[in-house]
């Protein structure tokens, strides 16, 4: 590992970001504001701390910053990587299980869940009612549900899940956001997906999209029983199926 650049203070005083130059640059190309940032508390890791994410394996060399995004109400956090390892774009204290990115208070209204903590905050800066999950598998812990899906009360909502447009030409990935949908439905939830417009074969997130002057309401959504969600049914019964087995086992 190698700390190529010392951290400095961006912004005005009255913010007082601590944010190495890479991390200020990649926020704002989702479109953040400086002044999202000092709210959701986000800060440039300090090298002395790297180990903590990834000991006992030990630190891998190629990497040499890392943005923190703690989340609120715990001591949990993630870590995403400069730069992005092959098989690793975001790392998180060893022993940890899935959290729901929930950085400000969430209303008592229609609610979006998108993927990541960047989008989660882009959406919240457009005055969206957002949580985010940090993959979209990251609704799950050890195979079960995280607890933190019980902060919300889901039962009676409106909900949209808003994943990166490269879910639907996925299967395996569509799959995964069916099944959070159908998590949400069991708890009362009425639930939908919405699609973001592809750019070509670029992979277009809630953040790109905002940035470039989209609208969550102009987005086309499918409802669980939709037929694009076909081959994701089974999928999900057969699913149900086996984990319910292995839990009787």
């Amino acid at each position: 590992m190698q700390f190529i650049a010392p951290y400095r203070l961006i912004g005005s005083p009255k913010i007082g970001l601590h944010l190495h130059p890479d991390h200020v640059s990649d926020l704002r190309a989702s479109g953040l504001t400086d002044e999202t940032m000092r709210a959701a508390g986000v800060y440039s890791l300090r090298p002395c701390d790297f180990a903590r994410f990834f000991s006992p394996r030990g630190i891998p060399n190629e990497i040499e910053t890392a943005l923190c995004f703690p989340y609120l109400g715990s001591s949990f956090a993630r870590i995403k990587l400069f730069p992005a390892l092959v098989k690793m774009k975001y790392a998180q204290l060893p022993g940890t299980g899935a959290k729901l990115y929930a950085p400000f208070s969430v209303k008592t209204e229609d609610i979006i869940v998108t993927e990541g903590e960047k989008k989660t905050l882009a959406a919240h800066q457009a005055g969206i009612n957002t949580v985010g999950v940090g993959g979209v598998w990251n609704w799950l812990s050890s195979g079960e549900p995280i607890s933190d899906l019980k902060l919300i009360e889901w039962n009676g909502r409106d909900v949209t899940i808003i994943p990166d447009s490269d879910v639907f030409r996925r299967r395996e990935l569509m799959a995964a956001i069916y099944a959070l949908g159908r998590e949400l439905q069991a708890r009362g939830a009425a639930v939908c997906i919405a699609e973001i417009p592809a750019n070509g074969r670029v992979k277009v997130g809630l953040d790109d999209f905002l940035l470039r002057g989209g609208t969550v309401s102009a987005l086309e959504v499918f409802g669980l029983g939709h037929r694009i969600f076909k081959s994701c049914a089974y999928w999900h019964g057969q699913w149900k199926l086996k984990k319910a087995i292995r839990d009787a086992a």
